[in-house]
């Protein structure tokens, strides 16, 4: 089986961190990606925000699973540290659930919003 990470990141105004695709500016999902041979799905959730914008993450905490598309995938929430700067080729940016919705992955990232909500947790959906 393959397997996929995703990564919620809130700021203080309940707003997500949100990462572009490299080839479409303007279709926004969450930080994340596919989990290498040998890697644990959390220190693929490490590696992966690290990678994209350049954050450290600490004290995850699984709020999603599910097999889509011949992957199981994670969603985890989680605490940042540092400051967003990467090299990669895509726009960071804090954003909404809402936005989030209209991308690639909006299914799976509305699916990610109902389970924060149902949590208690508050986040901004638009």
């Amino acid at each position: 089986m393959k397997y996929a990470t995703q990564i919620v990141l809130l700021n203080e105004k309940n707003e997500v961190l949100g990462v572009s695709r490299k080839d479409d500016h303007s279709n926004f999902g969450l930080v994340g990606g596919k989990v290498d041979p040998g890697e644990t799905i959390e220190e693929a959730a490490i590696r992966e925000t690290k990678e994209e914008t350049g954050l450290d993450i600490s004290n995850l905490r699984q709020i999603f699973s599910m097999h889509k598309e011949g992957y199981m995938g994670t969603t985890f929430l989680a605490d940042y540290s540092g400051k967003i700067e990467t090299d990669e080729p895509h726009i960071v940016k804090w954003t909404t659930f809402e936005e989030l919705g209209k991308g690639s992955f909006g299914k799976w990232n509305d699916l990610v919003a109902e389970s924060l909500i149902s949590m208690g947790i508050k986040i901004k959906l638009k």
